[in-house]
């Protein structure tokens, strides 16, 4: 049994490039049998791989004198078999009630991101973990059961970059105070299961043939708990009808990885063109941090095919969503739903903690609080009232500037320009300017009716600008009488100027004013 199964790891760092000759190994070791197995085998084929090895072990804290044991254990092995081990903890119960977390993904997060650690301590580039065929056939069950994708059904990847999971930040679960991961890029590390391949019985007569010792989890019995229910109750259950139902369920996970690679293909490819991602300026709302926004055209996304809108769609959120582990199907359709069909003005917050604006032709989604700003367009909070200088510059907020200053300028000349983030106004002299945006009763008098007002509402309606973004529009009065703003529509950003202050005479000064973003 003992060479079968190394063939079996052999074969599969062949197929999938698991462990390059001369790579770095950590090996996460938590004493049970699984895992001192994968040690003692990647120690037989070291040579032949031409590898080095190093150990890690992590007491999570949740079982009293337990799990401070293991750690005991998995160090006196490292001792007997002459490889370096590094020990950590955490309170993984302080950690699911900070991150509200559910118990395992707060117990994931911490493991990993001590794995992490770890590796960029003693510089590996590779972690092993010593998920096996048995796992693999439970995980993808358990995806089936609770409603999944394909991308569930390709159950655990043989090789994943430790960028696919979400680590905790500010925690330094090792004894080296220094650690940090700032600088370090988790896709720069690989998560490999090098005994994915592998039944439970195989290791379990690969530990026997080679008198292996090993830690009993006794919780492992506990069948209160979804996996170990799984494992102890409905697969033996399954087994009555297939003998072969673990192995099927891995044949699926493998198909479904190859599907899966064509779809996701297709999705990064047009993503690279659909999606339009934008940084918003940072905001009270934001704790003074940017955000980020996507917008998406409603019409393209509409002629994509189902699978590919699907996968946009997770694309985003996960992009969007610290701490989100998975999307349902319930969710994806809700999302793709409004996309297609929402009306114009909706403005949603999605369970996932993702908030999506429906316009005209786009929708904008973005990550909890932060405002749904259009790209590339000024905009104020509600409420805000600024006076401006006409002979110089005001400081907005942020990287928010508004321009002024005075031109001679004939009527012959275009003075409408192109660009909306700038406005030539014949302004009275000694006029008051202040920057505001909307209120109760406001009017505005656009440019060709004659000097006729209409409600400032109205105005928006017949633009089209969106209904999330009216109370955030910057709008400049002069003497209390709304002159100019800019704002997005359904042809793009476009400006409008008040007919009161629309250049008349042949030749005059005049006021202009240019929006300026960035630095």
């Amino acid at each position: 049994m003992g060479p079968l199964l190394l063939d079996e790891i052999r074969q599969s760092c062949h197929q999938h490039d698991l462990i390059p000759p001369k790579s770095l190994v950590l090996i996460g070791v938590s004493g049970g049998v699984d895992s001192v197995v994968l040690l003692h085998a990647l120690m037989s084929l070291r040579e032949e791989l031409q590898i080095d090895l190093a150990v890690a072990t992590f007491n999570h804290g949740l079982r009293a004198d337990v799990g401070a044991a293991d750690v005991r254990f998995v160090e006196d092995l490292g001792r007997q078999w002459g490889i370096e081990v590094t020990s950590g903890a955490a309170d993984v119960l302080a950690i699911k009630a900070e991150g509200g977390l559910n118990l395992e993904e707060a117990a994931r997060q911490a493991r990993y991101t001590f794995l992490m650690q770890v590796a960029v301590q003693v510089g590996a580039d590779r972690i092993a973990i010593a998920h096996n065929q048995d796992d693999q056939a439970e995980t993808v069950l358990m995806h089936i059961i609770r409603g999944t994708g394909m991308r569930g059904l390709r159950g655990m990847l043989p090789i994943t970059p430790l960028s696919e999971y979400h680590l905790l930040e500010g925690w330094s679960l090792t004894d080296d105070e220094d650690d940090d991961l700032d600088d370090v890029d988790p896709a720069e590390i690989l998560l490999i299961r090098p005994l994915l391949d592998v039944s439970r019985a195989e290791i379990r007569a690969y530990a026997d043939t080679n008198g292996l010792s090993f830690r009993q989890d006794a919780s492992n019995a506990d069948t209160t708990r979804f996996r170990n229910a799984l494992r102890h109750e409905v697969i033996p259950t399954l087994e009555k009808f297939n003998p072969n139902v673990r192995q099927v369920m891995t044949r699926l996970a493998a198909v479904m990885r190859d599907e899966v690679d064509v779809i996701e293909r297709s999705v990064e490819s047009t993503a690279a063109w659909l999606l339009d991602w934008s940084e918003t300026e940072p905001t009270p709302e934001t704790e003074g941090e940017p955000g980020e926004l996507v917008f998406i055209d409603r019409m393209a996304f509409g002629e994509q095919p189902i699978a590919v809108q699907r996968g946009i769609i997770r694309k985003v959120l996960f992009e969007l969503s610290p701490g989100l582990r998975d999307v349902s199907f319930e969710q994806t359709e809700y999302a793709r739903d409004l996309i297609l069909h929402g009306k114009t003005g909706m403005h949603v917050d999605l369970p996932i903690e993702v908030r999506l604006a429906v316009g005209y032709d786009e929708v904008t989604i973005g990550y909890g609080g932060r405002p749904l700003y259009p790209p590339h367009l000024p905009y104020l909070t509600p409420g805000t009232q600024i006076p401006i200088d006409p002979e110089g510059l005001t400081m907005v907020g942020g990287h928010l500037k508004l321009i002024s200053y005075w031109v001679i300028e004939s009527r012959s000349k275009d003075l409408r320009f192109e660009d909306p983030l700038i406005a030539t106004l014949a302004i009275p002299e000694g006029a008051r300017l202040m920057l505001r945006t909307r209120q109760t009763g406001d009017r505005f008098r656009p440019f060709g009716m004659n000097g006729k007002s209409q409600k400032l509402s109205d105005t928006f309606t017949n633009f089209k600008v969106p209904s999330y973004y009216r109370d955030h529009v910057p709008l400049l009065t002069i003497n209390d009488e709304i002159a100019w703003f800019v704002a997005p529509t359904a042809n793009g950003p476009q400006a409008r100027i008040a007919e009161t202050f629309a250049v008349r005479s042949e030749e005059q000064a005049v006021l202009r004013l240019r929006w300026q973003l960035g630095e």
